[in-house]
């Protein structure tokens, strides 16, 4: 199994042996060698291999390389993103519209870093731009009617996703979001379900349970004591929210992180 965390730092991993199982927060998916899976900054991961013979490599980038070469159109179109990688995982299968594109940024990054020939990083990171932009304009670029208004709607969510991202941790009210956007609280939870994928309440439970895999992987903190942290109730709750994004107690994942 291998576990991390990369603060700041996505990911690009690519299956080059056997097959895996990949977590990526409180989701997984199975991955086949040639399969590549983007993960997002900041959020807990692990590859388990399925049958004890899985190799895989990775493509490790600050996300404000990106984010520093994009004009405001761009940067919301990132931003855009940044939801949507949040909210379900990206896999990339043989047979994907930007498949052998992705592999071609990819393994010739790899190369570049394994030979490390003259000038070797400019090459490297002109194919993570390359990467991204392929990513970038297949999940966000505007094919229909039903992408068009949920791009608009993700973007009017913005002060929402932004004050659930700072305050997660503490009781939030529906109606507190929905006036920020000046909309009934039953709307605002459809727009929000259709525009994410989740209701508002599973927006953050699902934050919480993400920060939790951190601490109780890479912390000894008492599980009381991170539940508290992440705003739950009690312990009780905590354990029952966990359970149901997770299948397992906070005790048993933090022991299994400890293999």
């Amino acid at each position: 199994m291998d576990f991390g965390y990369h603060e700041n730092s996505a990911l690009v991993i690519e299956i080059v042996d056997g097959d895996a199982f990949i977590t990526i927060g409180t989701e997984t998916v199975e991955a086949s060698i040639g399969d590549f899976i983007y993960i997002p900054s900041d959020i807990v991961f692990r590859v388990e291999s399925k049958d004890g013979m899985a190799a895989i490599r990775a493509l490790v980038f600050d996300v404000d390389i990106i984010k520093e070469n994009m004009e405001n159109f761009e940067s919301e179109i990132l931003y855009m993103f940044y939801v949507q990688s949040r909210t379900k995982t990206l896999v990339f299968k043989k047979g994907h519209p930007i498949y052998e594109r992705l592999a071609y940024s990819m393994h010739e990054a790899y190369e570049e870093y394994v030979s490390k020939d003259v000038c070797y990083r400019l090459p490297l990171k002109a194919n993570v731009y390359l990467a991204m932009a392929e990513i970038l304009r297949y999940y966000c670029g505007s094919r229909n009617e039903t992408d068009r208004i949920i791009y608009h709607n993700v973007l009017r969510l913005r002060p929402v996703i932004d004050y659930i991202s700072e305050y997660y941790t503490e009781k939030i009210y529906v109606e507190t979001l929905s006036d920020m956007i000046a909309v009934s609280p039953d709307y605002f939870t459809k727009m929000f379900k259709d525009s994410i994928g989740k209701t508002p309440i599973d927006y953050i439970n699902a934050m919480r349970i993400n920060d939790s895999l951190r601490l109780l992987s890479m912390t000894d903190t008492p599980v009381n004591e991170i539940a508290e942290q992440l705003g739950f109730s009690n312990t009780n709750y905590f354990h029952k929210i966990f359970k149901a994004y997770m299948d397992t107690s906070p005790l048993a994942y933090r022991k299994s992180t400890k293999k």
